[in-house]
């Protein structure tokens, strides 16, 4: 089952499509925003051997919430949701490609962190924050290309 995210309305005799109401998507923005710029933050505090505000291997109760892996998954979900709200846009669409594979490294980093007993070296925890890291990046260029775009109208 698809869940409608449009109203229609009748505007002389023609349905219209509205998008989703306006709270939705400002709180999709907003969150986009705030946890783009966490990738960024949690990405300098790793590269640049910053004190991290945050104990080595963080759990709520007995689930492992590693900053490092969760931040850019979380980001690369935010995307992929306000891909299906949005408008469609070719960058959504570039985004929410890249959002879905940052998310999909995230939670194989995770796996592979806690559940495989195996050892050796862990390569797929640099991946995922560099994919959030290119995400961020992307979902602050589309914002401001966006903000410009619409000053300009």
């Amino acid at each position: 089952m698809l869940i409608n995210l449009y109203n229609y309305i009748l505007v002389e005799n023609q349905h219209v499509r509205v998008p989703a109401n306006i709270s939705t998507r400002t709180t999709l923005q907003a969150s986009k925003l705030l946890l783009a710029g966490a990738v960024l933050f949690v990405a300098a505090m790793t590269f640049n051997y910053l004190p991290q505000p945050y104990s080595t291997w963080p759990t709520i109760g007995s689930i492992p919430v590693n900053p490092e892996l969760v931040v850019p998954a979380l980001l690369g979900v935010v995307v992929v949701v306000e891909a299906f709200v949005e408008q469609f846009s070719i960058v959504l669409v570039s985004l929410a490609i890249f959002g879905g594979l940052t998310f999909l490294l995230g939670t194989a980093s995770l796996y592979t962190l806690y559940a495989v007993e195996s050892g050796g070296v862990f390569f797929i925890g640099f991946f995922t924050i560099i994919a959030g890291i290119l995400l961020a990046v992307g979902v602050f260029l589309h914002t401001i290309i966006r903000s410009t775009a619409k000053e300009l109208d």
